[in-house]
């Protein structure tokens, strides 16, 4: 419904790898879709983990209609009643554990329910994040929006191969595949922000795991520990070069 009216999305992500790796693959599909989407990542020292309900007023207040969190959420029920209160639906994407309680939210995908039955527990926030765009985009062709028949979903496997390596979850199932075919991915140097932090990392031959959770996913976690804790999840969402080399070489010094 949002991206039928064109409603402003938020996106509130988590300041690791992962958190921006979901950030940035929500981002990049709502923008194929024309819908204006803001990406919060909250500071690590002064805000922590998660929705704050400061951060939550701060985004209503923006114009967001759509507050949508991912790899966080799913134990904010004081930060999601506020949006609550103020009538913005949320929808929480999320993977860790999570009590019989549920936030206030109009849906929370998570395969760590008490009540999921997917046995996909294993995965990382952007391998549900990838689930709930296939079946996104699955909806969306079905209401016949043609725009939905022209994403390529499967070249964002680089985005849930980096998140799935770097949150160090198990090579099992459905994550072995999105490691594979990610990597692939990868090798075509379509994400600009990825290429731009493969070449200042000094890789140069085809990508491959050791490459992500060592030399990629600590840069991009620099940025959360020590400096801007966005810069991460907007380098991977930039499809300039030169942006995304300057971003890459600030992630790098850090």
């Amino acid at each position: 419904r949002a991206i039928e009216k064109r409603q402003r999305v938020a996106i509130f992500g988590d300041y690791d790898v992962d958190g921006a790796s979901s950030s940035a693959l929500l981002y990049r599909f709502l923008a194929h879709f024309g819908v204006q989407a803001e990406i919060y990542i909250p500071d690590r020292i002064f805000e922590g983990y998660g929705p704050n309900p400061n951060a939550i007023a701060q985004l209503i207040e923006r114009g967001a209609e759509l507050i949508v969190t991912v790899d966080c959420g799913s134990t904010s029920h004081e930060s999601l009643a506020v949006a609550k209160e103020r009538g913005i639906d949320v929808v929480v994407i999320d993977h860790h554990q999570v009590g019989e309680a549920l936030p206030p939210a109009h849906a929370l995908v998570n395969p760590n329910r008490e009540d999921d039955l997917s046995g996909q527990g294993h995965l990382s926030a952007a391998g549900v994040v990838f689930l709930v765009l296939v079946a996104l985009q699955r909806v969306l062709r079905e209401r016949g929006d043609g725009r939905a028949r022209t994403f390529d979903l499967l070249a964002m496997l680089d985005l849930v191969a980096l998140s799935t390596v770097c949150d160090v979850v198990p090579l099992k199932g459905l994550n072995r595949a999105y490691v594979v075919k990610g990597l692939v991915a990868a090798r075509h140097l379509g994400n600009a922000g990825l290429t731009a932090l493969l070449k200042q990392a000094g890789i140069g031959g085809p990508v491959t795991p050791y490459h992500l959770g060592f030399l990629v996913g600590p840069r991009i976690n620099a940025g959360g520990r020590i400096g801007d804790a966005a810069l991460g999840s907007r380098l991977l969402t930039i499809d300039e070069p030169g942006e995304a080399e300057r971003i890459a070489k600030q992630l790098d010094e850090q």
